[in-house]
């Protein structure tokens, strides 16, 4: 189920020693897991409809292909994204977990069964599929989550306050005003992948689309 989420594809873990302290990515599978305990069956339906539309499959298809595994090595090889690697390595934060959870869900999404019932969707395309899957995300439950381990957890709340710090800010700029950077989001576009949506969904993961 929990492969129904772009991004959200998680990876089994080893067992932990007593009392282990959370890496970040096991305190984002508790997220994952709210998300795929209050609303999983709903973004599997969700999901379902999309893979009825042609323009999601134009996107869908390009992420599978050749072309954009040669984009993924080229925006890897930026200094830009280093030096994002690098931030993101100082709070524990391994940003090729998420990589990977991406790429097994584009794997295993085209296995998934397409729904009989009909479903409203905002659009057709990659973009208005993350869209309709953040507006289905259990808002409340999700900021509460945050709020608890902001207040109980102080590694948590290091690496989050780093994640809105002026310096954080430089690094994801600088990545973002890149040229080839743009390119590669112009490129994405072409097939209907708003990069910034993707963004907006992992703050709405965390609970912290509140507006």
């Amino acid at each position: 189920m929990k492969v129904a989420l772009v991004v959200l594809a998680l990876i089994s873990l080893g067992c932990a020693a007593p009392q282990p302290r959370k890496v970040f990515h096991e305190h984002f599978e508790d997220f994952v897991d709210v998300i795929v305990e209050e609303v999983g069956d709903e973004l599997m339906h969700l999901t379902g409809h999309y893979l009825e539309y042609d323009d999601f499959w134009v996107a869908f298809n390009y992420l599978k292909s050749e072309s954009f595994r040669n984009l993924v090595d080229e925006f890897e090889s930026l200094p830009e994204f280093a030096a994002v690697v690098e931030f993101l390595e100082n709070d524990n934060i391994d940003i090729r977990f998420f990589i990977d959870m991406f790429h097994e869900f584009i794997d295993e999404l085209e296995s998934m069964s397409r729904p009989v019932a009909r479903h409203a969707t905002s659009g057709t395309n990659f973009s208005a599929y993350i869209n309709d899957v953040i507006a289905t995300f259990p808002k409340a439950k999700l900021a509460a989550l945050y709020d608890e381990k902001m207040a109980n957890d102080e590694e948590f709340r290091v690496a989050m306050e780093n994640l809105l710090s002026p310096e954080w800010d430089a690094v994801l700029e600088a990545l973002w005003t890149s040229d080839v950077f743009q390119a590669e989001i112009k490129t994405l576009a072409e097939y209907g992948i708003d990069a910034s949506v993707l963004y907006l969904e992992i703050l709405a993961i965390f609970g912290q689309n509140r507006m």
